[in-house]
């Protein structure tokens, strides 16, 4: 239990670093004066977490969807403080999608409205087309799984086409990719609901489209006003990198749909 006297210590109380004057801020962790909780510090903390004008989640949120070019640029530069962790907001955000699509049977829609073309076109087996409706299942139950795989191969593809030029390695086109990753999952968290009243199930519907167009717009606004590169060079690499992502993502879901189905 925390006294009066530990929030005036001399030292602090998390590295043990000497503190001048006793209580202060610690320059060597970074902690805050420490003092006992109460419930109004406890309050103030959860309303921090989601308010701080600095780093909070709902300041992330517009940096994210209509700054991501000064972010970036920040992260690479080592101004990292003033802004909420990109890495955690796209761990938080690709699970509440989950959630929201798993809740919404957005996946066993879309999975119905499949087996229900393949029917008209092709015989199915009673077996297969149980195995379509259950991978579509599966999809929506595990696409935080699914989506967070295939983010290191998305980071290779910006790695690729931007290393020479802009000069990153792949631990900052992984950054990069997050940066668009939580671009994208935030419009899909829009998207979901909308097509769910729209009634929209139809088979071809996917969110490779989706993902490779936001992939290119948001390289462009990266590579325009992250990276500094020139109109052509940031346009011609951001296409690239959204079409082979929307083909990444469509020819992943293709493959393991078959696999599962045919040879299941």
């Amino acid at each position: 239990m925390m006294t009066n006297a530990a929030a005036h210590h001399p030292a602090c109380l998390n590295c043990g670093h000497a503190l001048a004057p006793p209580g202060c801020f610690c320059p060597q962790c970074g902690q805050a004066p420490a003092h006992r909780l109460s419930t109004a510090h406890v309050l103030h903390e959860v309303l921090h977490v989601f308010t701080h004008a600095d780093k909070g989640i709902f300041a992330f949120i517009p940096q994210v969807l209509l700054r991501p070019g000064p972010l970036v640029a920040d992260y690479l530069a080592g101004r990292r403080k003033r802004h909420f962790n990109p890495f955690q907001f796209l761990l938080l955000l690709v699970g509440f999608v989950t959630l929201l699509g798993v809740k919404l049977h957005y996946y066993e829609g879309v999975g119905a409205s499949v087996a229900a073309a393949m029917q008209r076109t092709e015989t199915l087996s009673p077996a297969e087309l149980h195995r379509v409706e259950q991978y579509f299942h599966t999809i929506g139950a595990f696409f935080n799984v699914y989506w967070l795989a295939l983010l290191p191969v998305q980071a290779l593809l910006v790695w690729a086409a931007y290393r020479r030029r802009a000069g990153l390695n792949y631990a900052e086109a992984v950054l990069v990719q997050v940066v668009v990753g939580c671009a994208y999952q935030l419009l899909l968290l829009l998207a979901l609901p909308t097509v769910r009243l729209l009634g929209v199930h139809q088979p071809g519907l996917s969110t490779a489209l989706l993902q490779g167009t936001v992939t290119a717009l948001y390289l462009f606004l990266i590579g325009r006003r992250g990276l500094g590169l020139p109109v052509s060079a940031a346009w011609g690499r951001a296409l690239l990198v959204g079409l082979l992502a929307g083909l990444l993502n469509f020819g992943a879901n293709y493959a393991a749909f078959n696999l599962y189905v045919f040879h299941g």
